[in-house]
């Protein structure tokens, strides 16, 4: 069985470990409004591809959705530094992150999606980052 775990995991640990989120980084959505600036990592889609009786191709799209309080500084600000967190994240991903030790790399393009949502009657600006990730046994 390929489990995901590890990989999420270790996104969830580098994401911390950045120091970009000081309102702290979840697995899953949060219920309650975050402290901002901060992050949540949830799967996306996925499928799992059989070649053989011994061979197959696993992905996962994970999400990593940045959370900020429009609320707690200008919009124009809230822009740039969503843009410069996306930006430096991205960047992150793709020269630390050692997802090959966990069975799972990043294959494909990485997309941007921004937009603004609400959690517990607050809105924030928010970014999702996706992770095209593959296994492949």
């Amino acid at each position: 069985m390929v489990d995901v775990t590890a990989a999420l995991r270790l996104i969830e640990s580098q994401l911390a470990s950045s120091g970009r989120f000081p309102g702290g980084v979840i697995l899953g959505q949060p219920a309650a409004p975050p402290e901002t600036p901060s992050a949540a990592i949830f799967l996306v889609a996925g499928t799992a591809n059989p070649h053989s009786m011994t061979s197959f191709i696993r992905t996962r799209d994970v999400a990593i959705r940045i959370y900020l309080d429009v609320a707690e500084e200008p919009r124009d600000e809230a822009e740039i530094n969503i843009a410069e967190i996306v930006y430096d994240t991205e960047d992150d991903i793709r020269t630390n992150l050692s997802l090959s030790a966990t069975g799972w790399v990043i294959m494909g393009e990485v997309a941007e999606v921004f937009d603004y949502g609400e959690v517990g009657g607050r809105t924030y600006r928010i970014a999702d980052i996706t992770l095209p990730l593959t296994y492949r046994a």
